[in-house]
């Protein structure tokens, strides 16, 4: 067997540390990924959650109502004071829209309209507005 110096052992100390910490990076990533959706990068921001509060009324409040309890001027929309579908879920509806069994009216999809920064602030500000039993923070679908 050779003899190791100091200069192999730092080498072979280095290469060893680099390929841990690019396994947790690449697990840091993995579980980024797997938990996007699940939560609003925007929550508890005060600026997003103003912005949001603008979108929302230029946007959302004629069928969900000014204050989001689902009275709006035209008609009955959802209440998202008491939305239960998570953040995903909440992605999923404002991007794609949802028809609304046994009603003629649905909503409509948003994805083409809106930036994904926009969906995220009227989001964090409708989290703002949830009630007991609201599910803001899963991606659950009830």
């Amino acid at each position: 067997m050779g003899r190791i110096t100091n200069r192999k052992l730092s080498a072979a100390v280095l290469a060893g540390v680099v390929l841990v910490a690019g396994g947790v990076l690449e697990r840091s990533a993995c579980a980024e990924e797997a938990t996007a959706g699940l939560v609003n990068p925007l929550s508890g921001d005060k600026k997003a959650i103003r912005e949001g509060q603008s979108w929302y009324r230029g946007v959302c409040a004629n069928c969900h109502g000014g204050r989001a309890d689902g009275q709006g001027e035209r008609g009955t929309g959802a209440d998202l004071r008491k939305f239960n579908k998570g953040f995903k879920g909440f992605l999923e509806v404002v991007r794609n829209g949802r028809d609304v069994p046994g009603r003629i009216q649905k909503m409509p999809a948003w994805g083409a309209v809106l930036k994904e920064e926009q969906i995220n602030q009227i989001g964090a500000y409708l989290e703002t507005l949830a009630i007991d039993g609201a599910n803001w923070k899963e991606g659950v679908h009830n």
